[in-house]
């Protein structure tokens, strides 16, 4: 049933997460509230066919309502049907929605509401791959490997690092607004999605260069040696994109049009120090007491 339901189309939720599911009723266009405004929410294990939990969602806006997932009720990763019914019109509706729930990971787990936005919207990039059985790139079904959105978190601080010092002026962003203002996601969130695709990309390519080739014996596998340049082309692609928004983003912040000069003296004002001794004494100007 909707254990087929494509992967990228589910919420992602992270083990032991206490994150909110939402639903906002629309009716010719504009958000409106339901009957007696009560909307039934059921969540139920796909794996198992088990209701994890029926109750009442919260009404938190026009037309908006949502629950709060508990650390228990997310403390099993697997795929989960949303079920959400209510009356409109006096008439009884249902919609379904579908979240994923996935192993925790400290890096993703720690990012903000938009920085998970980003990591999510970068993930969604090599969704279409379609070299392994949940779609992405074929690197996601080695045991060995850890190729998930966590593993996008930890490049996400390396994207902005790269934006902070790759040229001039040096800038202290961060990811979490610790040991330096957060990166201005708002503003120039397009650009750090980009880095951290480049920097996904890069990592793609690091790892695929361990990818070794058949030489010869009765069992065969498939040769993916050249997925290495295959990546590298499509970072071709990428670079003079993201360098042309570079620019744009550090002439943006080089304070240009903010200037500053010294006037009037500087710090002795026009006291000129023919009198007094040491270094002092040579500043070239003419000697004057007063302002």
């Amino acid at each position: 049933m909707s254990a087929t339901v494509d992967l990228r189309e589910r919420q992602y939720v992270s083990q032991w997460a206490t994150d909110a599911l939402g639903l906002t009723i629309m009716r010719a266009g504009r958000a409106t509230d339901v009957d007696a405004n009560e909307v039934t929410v059921t969540v139920i294990d796909e794996a198992e066919g088990t209701t994890l939990f029926t109750r009442l969602a919260d009404h938190v806006g026009i037309g908006v309502y949502q629950t709060t997932l508990s650390s228990e009720e997310t403390a099993t990763p697997g795929l989960y049907t949303v079920v959400w019914t209510y009356a409109l019109l006096s008439t009884a509706q249902e919609y379904r929605t579908y979240i994923e729930i996935g192993q925790a990971n400290p890096a993703y787990d720690a990012l903000s509401l938009d920085m998970k936005d980003l990591v999510d919207t970068c993930w969604v990039r090599f969704a279409d791959a379609f070299d392994s059985p949940g779609g992405g790139p074929n690197l996601t079904t080695y045991f060995q490997t850890h190729f998930n959105r966590g593993r996008l978190a930890e490049l996400l601080r390396v994207a902005v690092g790269t934006l902070n010092t790759v040229a001039q002026p040096f800038q202290t962003y961060t990811i979490d607004g610790v040991g330096g203002a957060a990166f201005p996601v708002a503003k120039w969130g397009a650009l750090l999605e980009r880095s951290l695709y480049i920097e996904t990309l890069k990592h793609l390519i690091r790892s695929y260069v361990e990818q070794p080739m058949f030489v010869g014996g009765s069992v065969t596998r498939l040769d993916r040696r050249d997925y290495m340049e295959r990546w590298q082309a499509m970072l071709g692609i990428e670079q003079p994109i993201f360098e042309r928004q570079l620019q744009t983003f550090k002439i943006a912040n080089m304070g240009m049009g903010k200037p500053a000069v010294l006037v009037s003296g500087g710090v002795y004002g026009r006291y000129g120090p023919t009198r007094i001794a040491g270094s002092v004494a040579a500043r070239p100007r003419m000697w004057t007491r007063w302002y």
